[in-house]
């Protein structure tokens, strides 16, 4: 394209006269024009809102295109702005893949995976369960005697329903066990999906979240090495301060490989055993040791180590990270982001607060790329008098309550997460498991409090504030 021509469209297209992009572009016969000439033409089309017009035109340089990051972004632009979100999402990632982290690009994606909710994904996954049961009590039936690979291809055509990245097992008896894999939040998104199993199935299949753990010995093989893993020796220190176990292990030909896979392989050999849930919730630290171990136990023994120990110490056994809840205190301070200001909270999803506060927002994406939203909401008090944060704070617990047991748990909404205090605002943390549905149902419900103002934001900073609902007052004020 000619570098003058190039440069009057781009002043166009920043003066927002996309008439007259389309104007000079549209008199180029489709046959003459460029691959970059029909991009910028599709572009017009979709700064003007005639999607189907930009669609048809990047479909028209598919060939050229699908490698290329601004054909992704505008064919996912047009797609989204024609409710087509999950054909608009894989261009959207495409052109992340293309062009890594664009905050444009990162926005789309976001948005789309919110109008694909999680919710609506297992309502989708157990509908093709229910359609494919017969055949996947087959697969169960004759276990050995089918194509391992034909086996996983053809259940993850229902998993995939849910996320490209569910990985599970399955098992004699009927048994379906997703499996974790060290993925954090699908600890807060797995218990859900099994929860929806249908009733029909219920006395027939047995759905696990997570890996339950065994005290069964085999071997087990990785990195070219064969373990027996009755032979892995442990030590388990318990610190009753955290609640959880510092480990050490050793078995010669583990201890031999690198020092990365020689740790990959163990926390795999331990989850195996624990259990994802209980490895999580109480393996504090690991250290590979040198030499063979004194006092030390079989791997297969660890369980029930660790659970004899806490009930020796009167703790109550949790292999759900949901089911506990954790205390923390700050020092408020000056920041024009949200939560700053906190002195106290408490949360099931600890992992998630610290990459708040540290500004990450790997956690967030990756509840996101499934369909949930994690967020919170806000509310800020009269803190004037003596008396105040605690009038305050009672009221949250009240509200939390409601949410959850009125809007969260019944219609498989969300899960509440925990909440906060701090000097003028009340948060409260919630992941959403269909977040359009939720936003139909939260003003309403928060309209019984018309003494506050609440706002609504992502649990990252930077995000922008939605008021969740103007009052008479608002109104009056303007």
């Amino acid at each position: 394209m000619d570098e003058t021509l190039r440069g009057q469209i781009d002043a166009w297209t920043e003066a927002d006269e996309h008439d007259k992009v389309i104007d000079v572009l549209g008199r180029i016969q489709s046959e003459d024009r460029d691959f970059e000439e029909a991009g910028l033409l599709a572009r017009a089309y979709n700064n003007l809102g005639e999607y189907e017009k930009a669609l048809e035109l990047l479909d028209s340089t598919g060939e050229e295109g699908t490698e290329d990051t601004n054909w992704n972004f505008r064919k996912g632009y047009a797609l989204y702005f024609l409710d087509r979100y999950k054909e608009a999402l894989a261009c959207f990632n495409k052109a992340d893949e293309l062009t890594p982290d664009d905050e444009d690009t990162l926005d789309f994606i976001r948005s789309c995976n919110s109008h694909l909710p999680f919710r609506k994904r297992v309502q989708d996954f157990w509908k093709w369960f229910t359609d494919n049961e017969e055949g996947l009590a087959r697969i169960v039936e004759n276990r050995g005697q089918l194509e391992s690979g034909d086996a996983v291809e053809f259940v993850t055509a229902g998993t995939n329903l849910i996320n490209e990245d569910v990985h599970f097992n399955l098992g004699g008896d009927y048994e379906f066990t997703f499996s974790v894999e060290g993925s954090t939040h699908l600890f807060y998104l797995y218990p859900y999906v099994v929860s929806q199993l249908p009733a029909q199935f219920r006395d027939k299949w047995h759905f696990f979240p997570f890996n339950q753990g065994t005290d069964a010995s085999f071997s087990f093989g990785m990195y070219g090495v064969n373990v027996d893993m009755a032979q892995v020796q442990v030590s388990a220190a318990y610190q009753e301060d955290i609640n959880a176990f510092n480990i050490n292990f050793y078995e010669e030909q583990l201890c031999s490989l690198e020092e990365a896979q020689s740790y990959n392989a163990y926390y795999i050999m331990m989850e195996i055993m624990l259990g994802e849930g209980l490895s999580y919730q109480y393996v504090g630290s690991v250290e590979k040791a040198d030499a063979p171990l004194e006092n030390s136990m079989k791997l297969p023994e660890l369980k029930a180590y660790i659970t004899d120990t806490l009930k020796a110490h009167d703790k109550e056994i949790f292999d759900n990270p949901q089911q506990v809840y954790t205390g923390y205190r700050f020092e408020p301070q000056e920041s024009e982001e949200l939560r700053f200001d906190v002195v106290a909270g408490s949360s099931c999803f600890q992992p998630l607060v610290a990459d708040y506060y540290n500004g990450s927002e790997e956690l967030f994406n990756r509840l996101n790329r499934f369909g949930a939203q994690a967020v919170f909401i806000a509310f800020p008090y009269e803190n004037n008098e003596e008396g105040d944060g605690k009038k305050a704070l009672d009221f949250r617990y009240e509200l939390e309550d409601r949410l959850s047991e009125e809007l969260l748990a019944p219609e498989g909404l969300g899960l509440l997460l925990g909440g906060a205090v701090g000097t003028g605002t009340c948060y409260i943390d919630l992941l959403l498991f269909d977040e359009p549905a939720f936003m139909e149902k939260i003003v309403p419900f928060l309209k019984d409090y018309p003494q506050y103002r609440f706002y609504l934001s992502d649990f990252r900073q930077g995000s922008d504030l939605c008021r969740l609902y103007e009052t008479e007052d608002d109104e009056t004020e303007e």
